[in-house]
């Protein structure tokens, strides 16, 4: 039995071309000093507040560069568990199902300040290159996951199901801080086309195992589940920004988004 991994299964989101030629043909526009922010609340850690305001930043670069409808959002955060460190690094991919998305973004500030109702609050401020559909997301279009665990004992085995409402391809990603990769399709599973009402268990091939773990106390991770119409290779790099700009690429009305977190202890 091989195993793929360890991977460091890492993180995600939760959220979303036209054929492979016409892929990166949407119009981008880029606006910058985008500003978000939150209050600050007992409930809330300054990290939660940070996330939730820099969220706050990427619908409003939405609406700025012109979309017209904001749908959802999915926020990636990545906490280091390490003793010597704990630096935070949050990434993120913002999905308008309907009209748009965040390609790629850069926090230029983020600092505690009072609003104008003297509410203390988290300020995050983001120039973002964002992408312009001109088709909408296709409601028919659905992937339902099974069986797929919250935590995990490192070093763990990962298993689920899916089952897609129509014909589709479906490519897996893992997302870290340290390391990004692409887990379906892989050197032994081949990409195939998947049967609208048909459920397939992962991994597919009995010779392959899916393991997930970590050296520190606790990773929190995301699993990235991607079906499209037509089959779209992914031959980029396997970094966390290539794989979230592959996926904001993709018309709305080619492609379903599912993302999970998981939590991998030591």
């Amino acid at each position: 039995m091989e195993t793929l991994g360890p991977i460091k299964i890492l993180v995600v989101l939760s959220i979303f071309t036209f054929f492979h030629a016409s892929m990166f043909a949407q119009k981008t526009k880029s606006v910058s000093n985008v500003k978000g922010e939150w209050v600050l609340s007992n409930e809330l850690t300054p990290v939660e507040a940070r996330e939730k305001a820099l969220n706050k930043a990427k619908e409003n670069a939405l609406k700025e560069a012109g979309v017209p409808e904001y749908i959802n959002s999915s926020n990636l955060l990545f906490k280091k568990a390490s003793e010597k460190s704990q630096d935070d690094l949050f990434l993120s991919l913002t999905t308008v199902e309907v009209s748009g998305a965040i390609k790629k973004y850069t926090v230029i500030d983020q600092k505690e300040q009072l609003n104008d109702e003297n509410h203390l609050t988290y300020s995050v401020w983001i120039d973002a290159d964002v992408v312009i559909y001109k088709s909408k997301k296709d409601p028919g279009y659905q992937l339902d996951v099974y069986g797929l665990r919250e935590s995990f004992s490192s070093p763990d085995k990962l298993t689920f199901s899916v089952k897609p409402d129509k014909n589709g391809y479906l490519t897996i990603f893992i997302l870290s801080e340290n390391e990004s990769s692409l887990l379906y399709p892989n050197a032994i599973e081949a990409q195939t086309q998947l049967h609208g009402g048909t459920t397939y268990n992962f991994p597919i091939s009995t010779n392959l195992d899916y393991e997930v773990s970590t050296e520190e106390k606790i990773e929190v991770n995301y699993l990235v589940l991607l079906l499209t119409k037509n089959e779209i290779p992914f031959n980029k790099n396997e970094s966390t920004d290539d794989i979230l700009r592959f996926i904001a690429a993709i018309d709305p009305f080619q492609k379903c988004l599912k993302s999970y977190s998981l939590i991998i202890k030591n």
